[in-house]
């Protein structure tokens, strides 16, 4: 932390990542990073939830392929911040925003599919079980692992 001497008075300027004044308004930064969040997650969340039910795939593909676009949103989540103060909101945005998409996408069919409430109250809780488990396992192994990688990486290459 710099101090600076203007009248009389001591000003304290922070430097580093602690601050972002001069990448422009407060409305425009949290529009951008919530927008690249989202974008990572949503990708992030449905590669994982393609990759948990591998079974329901129309291409016969190797599953493990899937990975791929999961690990890709993980990475992107650091590559599209300008610094790595927006780069720690852009990756935790898209950690809770795809979590949230892998769970409801699991779900979702209880509700665009014509079950009865009886249904529904039995196979809600299975269900929901289960995503949570696949999205701390499989999402939360691969977009963490592969956006602490490019921290690592980018903080390797940037010194």
């Amino acid at each position: 932390m710099t101090e600076t001497e203007t009248s009389g008075n001591t000003e304290t300027e922070t430097s580093g990542w602690t601050t972002d004044r001069r990448h422009g308004s407060v409305h425009w930064r949290r529009l951008a990073f919530l927008g690249k969040g989202v974008t990572v997650g949503v990708i992030g969340g449905m590669a994982a939830f393609t990759y948990s039910l591998a079974d329901l795939m129309t291409v016969s593909i190797d599953p493990v392929f899937v990975l791929v676009p999961l690990a890709l949103s993980g990475v992107f989540a650091h590559l599209v911040a300008y610094d790595l103060h927006e780069s720690i909101r852009v990756g935790l945005v898209g950690f809770f925003v795809g979590a949230v998409t892998l769970v409801g996408s699991w779900v979702a069919p209880l509700w665009i599919l014509p079950y009865t409430s009886g249904a529904r109250d039995i196979l809600l809780p299975k269900l929901t079980g289960t995503a949570i488990v696949a999205a701390i396992i499989v999402y939360g192994a691969v977009y963490l692992g592969a956006y602490l990688s490019a921290l690592t990486v980018g903080a390797y290459v940037s010194t």
